[in-house]
């Protein structure tokens, strides 16, 4: 009797040892198909900051693109011309092929007809001077809302921006700036130095 009630207790302590390796097993894969999931969110997920970069070069070399063919064709002048006549119609055709919406504002404007900055952007303008008084290197931003990504990136000024943009009688020659001016007679947008912050990409995205 002793011998049968033994052999009972063996076989439900072998039965328990095994029923636990199963539970385990099976917790194991458990973790492992979350684990999956996660590295395949993390991969399916837009990278919002590569997007709106390779967006804001692609305008940006179509409307230097455009610029640089007016000036050769007619010189500065004709330069200030066309930038006025098309460049914001770049902007909304540049909006309706990448499906967003595209803006460039500043801090100081030269074309009225593009709207001063909002509140968000006034933000990252502040952010962004702030950050280079401060010897830092700024970068693009992306904040997400409801439904959009907000993307803004940096606008710096290069050497040939300096022909419009720069200083009256050392960049631009007065004769130019009279030019400018007959087009943007609240024209703010002069005296800057070749690396300075120009202005901004503002570019929303939907989800």
């Amino acid at each position: 009797m002793k011998k049968v009630i033994l052999s009972l207790i063996v076989l439900l302590v072998i039965f328990g040892s095994c029923k636990n390796d199963t539970s385990k097993k099976v917790e194991g894969q458990k973790s492992t198909t979350e684990e999956v999931k996660v590295e395949k969110k993390a991969v399916d997920s837009p990278n919002y900051i590569q997007e709106g970069v390779k967006i804001a070069k692609s305008t940006g070399k179509t409307l230097k693109g455009k610029l640089k063919a007016a000036i050769h064709e007619g010189g500065l002048v004709n330069g200030i011309k066309v930038c006025n006549v098309t460049a914001q119609k770049l902007m909304d055709s540049m909006s309706v092929v990448h499906n967003v919406k595209i803006k460039r504002t500043s801090l100081k404007l030269r074309n009225l007809k593009n709207a001063a900055p909002n509140q968000e952007e006034l933000a990252i303008l502040s952010q962004y001077h702030k950050q280079i008084a401060q010897g830092n290197q700024i970068k693009p931003i992306v904040k997400e809302a409801k439904d959009e990504i907000h993307f803004f990136a940096p606008i710096f000024i290069d050497k040939v921006c300096l022909n419009c943009h720069g200083v009256i009688g050392q960049d631009i020659k007065p004769e130019t700036y009279k030019e400018v001016k007959k087009f943007y007679p609240k024209d703010e947008a002069i005296n800057y130095k070749e690396g300075d912050l120009r202005a901004i990409w503002s570019i929303v995205m939907k989800k």
